[in-house]
């Protein structure tokens, strides 16, 4: 069996395969054979610390990887490595890791001498000048050929033929894992004007006016300004806050911005998997495909990542297994909670693969093969999700924040902490101590307490507007418990009580 692993750079699970708007006709047809995780959340909402955890299986405090100044030793197992050492074929194309243009200790991690072939670099889009565009913001229309993510697609389908070939060998196959990290939907938001014209900017349903603005009682360190909003032909950034939303025209036309590159994504891997179908290779092959992490489009007044709200945290992601999840009868979507650092055992489990010896995450195999159906019970699963996520440049809880990318872990001003159990999400803050890289857990703290009661999924915009942490004290001393429990001494909690 092989392996084709895809991924999105800021993808929320904003798909028509969870029910809502975006255009994706090839995931969700992908997704009709698949395992759909309902449920499945990042470890750190930001670039770098997210791929540096879910790719070695090990949580942003293991290696105290929060920004994107420090990373995890060179000789830390990553699943590419774990891969190769296990006798597969290993090719690395695009956006896996963030750090070298994805080529981040390439020699240790792919199989880039032949057999093998090159690591294949990531870039970054030259917008046209009248966008304005740039990595913080904007818009990128384009012809195919001037897109990274275009000239990745193309470049994947030649290294699966490659690598088809020795798979398919009779005398010598050799089984293949091959990663492609595409560029988009991150920002400025590339796609060719095929893909903006589907979208009537018009008709593009954004927040009510009650979920634009942070939530009611939501202590403000909770919020950060990180997107620049650019519409062009202005070339001028919008200002918008906490407290102040965009104009509902300016919100309606980076979401169709947003959505035509997620769009264009949704073609690549149209594409690819079609290449895989072609080469005979599709039903020997498990698929994966998740997002770094999720995204804000203007909830709670929020823009872009970076934070511990729920759209920010929550990805799509689904596993389509031959023999497994194509079979009559199979519910193809589960509300058991997965988090990203589950990927890595939960392949090797599959594949019956040597255990890591060194993992944060759960091998959840036996998830995937029972699937969604609600009379299938995993002998283990998971019961919450935990994140966390460093603030900056802030005197206090009541002051908004900057994100900590380039700033030293020594610098950090405080830490949140977020537990997410289906009926809950929970963060606190504390502060920081540099000196010794951890909070004050037995100091002051700011909290958040949001109700998902209800929620299915299908909608971004009802959660998370009023927090209820003062309503709920008893439910806050539990989760801020088993928060500290966790990050604080280290305790594992796998199959966690019912919260």
């Amino acid at each position: 069996m092989n392996v084709l692993y895809l991924l999105a750079d800021d993808m929320r699970a904003d798909l028509g395969s969870y029910g809502l708007p975006v255009f994706t006709p090839n995931i969700d047809a992908l997704a009709e054979s698949s395992l759909l995780f309902d449920y499945a959340y990042s470890q750190i909402s930001v670039c770098s610390p997210s791929r540096q955890s879910f790719l070695t299986s090990l949580r942003p405090d293991k290696n105290k990887i929060w920004n994107f100044l420090d990373h995890n030793p060179k000789e830390s197992m990553t699943t590419p490595r774990h891969f190769r050492d296990n006798g597969f074929l290993t090719l690395g194309l695009g956006k896996t890791y963030h750090e070298d243009w994805g080529a981040w200790h390439a020699d240790l991690n792919w199989n880039t001498t032949s057999p093998g072939l090159p690591y294949y670099p990531y870039q970054n889009n030259r917008c046209p000048i009248t966008s304005h565009a740039r990595e913080s913001g904007g818009q990128c229309i384009l012809e195919d050929e001037k897109i990274y993510d275009y000239r990745l697609r193309l470049k994947t389908i030649e290294y699966l033929k490659h690598a088809g070939k020795l798979a398919k060998d009779t005398e010598n196959p050799t089984p293949f894992f091959i990663m492609a990290g595409f560029r988009d939907p991150h920002a400025p938001w590339a796609a060719p004007q095929r893909f903006y014209d589907m979208y009537d900017e018009e008709l593009i349903d954004i927040p009510p006016m009650e979920a634009q603005t942070l939530g009611n009682g939501t202590p403000r360190i909770a919020w950060s300004k990180e997107l620049n909003i650019l519409v062009p032909p202005y070339g001028k950034a919008f200002h918008y806050s906490y407290d102040k939303p965009l104009p509902g025209w300016v919100s309606r036309n980076q979401r169709r911005a947003y959505y035509a590159s997620v769009s264009y994504v949704d073609e690549h891997i149209g594409a690819i998997v079609k290449s895989l179908k072609k080469e005979g290779l599709y039903n020997s092959t498990i698929i994966v495909f998740h997002s770094d992490h999720g995204y804000a489009l203007g909830e709670h007044g929020y823009w872009e990542k970076k934070s511990n709200f729920d759209m920010t945290i929550r990805v799509p992601l689904l596993m389509h297994v031959p023999g497994v999840t194509d079979v009559e009868g199979y519910v193809g979507k589960t509300k058991s909670i997965f988090e990203l650092v589950d990927v890595l055992p939960t392949l090797s489990g599959l594949l019956g693969l040597p255990p890591l010896l060194d993992t944060d995450g759960m091998n959840l195999a036996e998830v995937v093969h029972l699937g969604g159906a609600t009379d299938n019970s995993p002998s283990i699963e998971r019961k919450v999700a935990y994140h966390q996520f460093p603030a900056c440049n802030t005197r206090s809880f009541n002051h908004t924040r900057t994100q900590c990318n380039k700033v030293p872990a020594k610098d950090f001003n405080f830490m949140g902490y977020s537990i997410r159990s289906k009926r809950w999400r929970y963060t606190v803050w504390y502060r920081w101590i540099g000196n010794i890289l951890s909070s004050d857990w037995d100091g002051d703290f700011a909290d958040e307490l949001y109700d998902h009661k209800g929620d299915d999924s299908t909608d971004f915009d009802k959660w998370e507007n009023i927090n209820v942490s003062a309503q709920n004290p008893e439910v806050c001393i539990r989760l801020r418990s088993k928060i500290e429990s966790f990050f604080r001494n280290r305790e594992q909690d796998w199959i966690a009580a019912s919260t």
